[in-house]
């Protein structure tokens, strides 16, 4: 069996299985496509012969994506989707970026770092319609068509293309006013007498910081903490040891002026908390549109110029 010569066949095939898994039935997916029920029917027909598996469960009344119609419906979508972004760019013989982008991020670094850089991309290109999502959950890129992934980690995730954006540097700090009351930690062990505030996702808490000194290749040590504050929202943080109640660990770019104006002072500065990475994500491709080549090729340009 030729690819080529049934390689038409396929992408109807394809569309067919999208559309349905959108629409939820045979009806209401041909008026998308332009065909009739029968005709759509036939189409996943076909492709289920092909592939020699069974794609969707029909009832009389409902339709169904298989485990592997589900499988093979997230995969159609992103060949769909690069084939779409090929012909546009190339049809409209335009070297900008067309179409949707979404894009998913934190919500504190997506507001405070990557919102400018978006906004500034979106005022320069201005046939691409942008879908921010700023969310603290770990999306799932292909199921939700996200388009560039920025992620905050120490190890990416390898089926995807990273592109390193900066470190999350970090930052222990404290109000001049607790640190007057109970003292300066000179050495991580001394952390164990003192009030950290914690912060806390849909994992359990940390119980432990991990801290290595600032030399070349030391080694990582796990610092137990503990405190009276639990705290799930990192500016929260920052507004509670900004009042005296604890030792935060915080990202450098949100308390750079707090520190500048005296209103926090760097706890343990001869210590660095062990740093992960900012990158941007997205699925590898043979043809990448040009929306997430700009928009990667914008975001590490913005990252590049670092603040103090």
């Amino acid at each position: 069996m030729s690819l080529v010569k049934d390689t038409p066949e396929m992408i109807r095939g394809m569309s067919a299985l999208v559309m349905i898994a959108d629409c939820g039935t045979f009806s209401a997916a041909g008026e998308k496509l332009g065909l009739t029920p029968s005709a759509v029917s036939k189409l996943v027909s076909r492709l289920e012969t092909r592939l020699r598996v069974r794609l969707v469960n029909r009832t009389t009344r409902s339709l169904q994506l298989t485990d592997v119609g589900a499988s093979y419906c997230l995969r159609a979508r992103q060949i769909l989707d690069d084939l779409e972004g090929v012909e546009r760019d190339i049809q409209s013989r335009n070297p900008d970026p067309t179409g949707v982008l979404r894009i998913t991020a934190p919500v504190l670094l997506g507001n405070e770092r990557v919102l400018p850089i978006v906004l500034g991309f979106a005022r320069q290109y201005t046939d691409v319609r942008v879908h921010l999502d700023l969310t603290d959950r770990l999306v799932d890129m292909l199921d939700e068509r996200i388009d560039v992934g920025i992620r905050i980690t120490a190890d990416p995730p390898g089926a995807m293309v990273a592109k390193k954006l900066d470190d999350d540097r970090r930052v222990l700090c404290a109000s001049p006013g607790y640190l007057a009351n109970r003292g300066t930690p000179r050495t991580p062990d001394d952390l164990a007498a003192h009030d950290c505030i914690v912060f806390v996702s849909g994992r359990q808490p940390p119980s432990c910081w991990k801290l290595r000194t600032k030399a070349p290749g030391s080694e990582t040590r796990m610092v137990p903490i503990a405190g009276r504050l639990h705290i799930n929202n990192t500016l929260a943080m920052r507004e509670a040891a900004a009042n005296g109640f604890g030792i935060a660990d915080l990202p450098h770019y949100l308390v750079k002026d707090d520190l500048r104006k005296k209103q926090l002072v760097s706890v343990l500065p001869d210590f660095v908390v062990v740093e992960r990475s900012v990158f941007a994500v997205y699925v590898p491709s043979r043809f990448i549109p040009a929306k997430i080549r700009f928009v990667v090729k914008a975001l590490e340009q913005g990252f590049r110029e670092k603040l103090d």
